[in-house]
């Protein structure tokens, strides 16, 4: 009768903290109001499913992330999460700051154990949408695979593109390979730097022989033939690059200025070069041949290049322009082909100026260590003071990992509201000042939540589901000497677990086991909630959870510990729990 005391007494521990922790919950700020917006079918709207899912492969909550519209009638704080499906689900809590449409990035957790369609239910005040993940065969990580010819010289690669000394690379170097597949997945290569170039590709491969392509970057520093090593896991292997020397010849208008000469593209200070941003110039040579082009080194934070064949005659080719210029007014170039050169300036617009005022930063958004920022939720409206109209190209000095950027053009003068859009992945927790550009520079804060932690975990049998999440209040509670009682509380998106565990002899001690079924040893609780009570598990007479505790270390007020058995959901049919583990910081 002592015992069922000592559980019965446990049981209403838990209920009791339970209780707190809901009042504490209720009273703290407001929560928002809204619904989900869907389609007609009920799909989420907008559907926006980020990340790869991979059966058997453990979700990267940075990575793995579902995007859904909420529509706030009233702001305060808010909860939205899925239900738990093929052994995963989605998150996600802030506060809603406006009314009105606002999108939410909800993170995933768990792990899918099998591949195909996966439909989940996303709850929020009362409305549901719908939205579906994919998860990819076991085994569609990292591929497994040889190369080709390994550990020799590659087998028949395929080499495309010219190779001029001197001459960047582009998007027409690419090398093809032949691989053979042991295991499906995808694949990320890139070779060592050899004589000035690098040869990179990424994709996705089946079982079998299949090929790679490689595309090749940076500058050739000499010509020959260039063996290029690369290696794949224990394989490697070589493929041959010839590199030639360029073909001789004149600039129209050398050495004076190039004649003729066309400039297309707008060039502003501080907006960064596009495709349009060319250069046309004429060359003669007396042979057919490749031939390699530029303006040498940046001037004000522009070059110009242009490589391929010539006709052995006069022809017009175009040079391409990459950077970002860092200065207004006329810039001067000097275009080399071989022992020729020609000159040739571009005027670059003053573009915008402006003062930030930081004071009246509004930072939107959850911002989470590890946790890739949101192009749709992580951002931040400030006023601008526009001096000078134009257009304008703001991003800020990276901080923590974090760069919050926006473009455009100010047609009117006066102060102005942007929108800065954050990118990167915040590398720690804390406040962080962003550095903002303008006449007079200024910083904002960001403050970064801590990355949220996995503190217990178990897999459910039939059908095998695995559940996790994180700890929400554990206590250490002497009930009377020397029994003790560690009462452990936790949740995860719609989930939420209890369970306790009596040490008749006091402790918690490393290797000591708990019962939910003990009658004359120490004994243990536990109630196991699912999607807010649309399921639960617990034990009875027959179903039974055995803890086991593996460390526990006073200094530290931690303990850690295993836990398996059987127990009964409420549909009366028993679960079997395997690879139950939990770790307990009390206070």
């Amino acid at each position: 009768m002592k015992k069922q005391f000592l559980y019965l007494l446990a049981l209403i521990v838990v209920i009791g903290i339970g209780c707190q922790k809901e009042l504490s919950f209720e009273l703290g700020d407001s929560p928002a109001k809204g619904s989900l917006q869907s389609d007609v079918s009920g799909d989420c709207l907008p559907k926006t499913v980020n990340g790869i899912y991979v059966a058997t492969t453990p979700l990267v909550s940075t990575s793995n992330t579902i995007t859904v519209s909420v529509n706030v009638t009233k702001t305060g704080t808010y909860a939205i999460g899925t239900d738990t499906v093929n052994g995963y689900f989605f998150r996600g809590t802030g506060q809603f700051t406006t009314l009105g449409v606002n999108t939410v990035t909800l993170r995933g957790n768990g792990t899918p154990f099998a591949q195909g369609t996966n439909n989940f239910v996303v709850s929020f005040d009362g409305t549901v949408c719908d939205i579906q993940v994919d998860v990819l065969p076991a085994g569609s990580g990292p591929a497994t695979f040889t190369l080709a010819g390994a550990p020799n010289a590659c087998t028949t690669p395929v080499i495309s593109g010219v190779y001029v000394k001197g001459g960047a690379l582009n998007a027409t170097n690419t090398v093809v390979l032949n691989v053979t597949v042991t295991v499906a997945g995808t694949y990320n290569v890139t070779t060592a730097l050899t004589n000035g170039m690098i040869f990179s590709g990424s994709g996705s491969l089946a079982v079998g022989a299949q090929t790679i392509t490689l595309t090749g970057s940076q500058t050739p520093t000499n010509s020959g033939n260039t063996p290029i090593p690369i290696t794949v896991g224990t394989s490697t292997c070589s493929f041959t690059i010839p590199v030639v020397d360029p073909v001789a010849g004149t600039l129209g208008g050398g050495p004076g200025a190039c004649t003729p000469v066309t400039i297309n593209g707008t060039y502003t200070k501080d907006v960064p070069l596009t495709a349009a941003n060319t250069i046309q110039v004429q060359i003669t040579t007396a042979a057919i041949g490749p031939y390699s082009v530029s303006t040498g080194a940046a001037v004000a934070g522009i070059s110009f290049s242009a490589s391929g064949t010539s006709t052995g005659a006069t022809q017009l080719i175009i040079l391409t322009g990459t950077g970002t210029p860092t200065a207004s007014g006329p810039q001067n170039f000097t275009v080399t082909f071989g022992g020729s050169t020609c000159t040739f300036s571009i005027p670059v617009g003053a573009g915008s100026a402006f003062i930030a005022d930081c004071s009246s930063a509004f930072v939107n958004g959850i911002y989470v260590e590890g946790t890739m920022l949101n192009a749709t939720n992580n951002t931040v409206d400030i006023d601008i003071d526009v001096t000078s109209i134009g257009p304008y190209n703001i991003s800020t000095t990276a901080n923590n990992g974090m760069v919050f950027s926006d473009a455009g053009t100010f047609t009117t003068l006066g102060i102005q509201t942007i929108t800065l859009v954050g990118s990167g992945t915040p590398i720690a927790d804390g406040t962080f000042n962003i550095a903002m550009p303008g006449t007079t520079p200024c910083t904002f804060p960001v403050d970064v939540d801590p990355a949220p932690s996995i503190d217990w975990q178990f897999t459910a049998g039939g059908p095998t589901t695995v559940f996790n999440g994180s700890a929400d209040d554990v206590q250490l509670i002497p009930i009377f000497p020397p029994i003790i009682t560690l009462i452990y509380l936790g949740s995860n998106a719609n989930d939420d677990i209890a369970f306790a565990l009596v040490d008749i002899a006091g402790g918690i001690n490393a290797g000591e086991t708990y019962s939910t079924n003990a009658t004359v040893t120490n004994a243990a609780t536990f109630t196991y909630l699912v999607n807010g009570g649309a399921d639960d598990f617990s034990t009875d007479a027959t179903r039974n959870l055995t803890f086991t505790v593996s460390s526990h270390i006073p200094a530290t007020k931690t303990i850690v510990g295993t836990f398996s058995g059987n127990v009964l959901n409420s549909a009366g049919v028993t679960r079997t729990i395997t690879l139950g583990t939990f770790t307990a910081v009390y206070q």
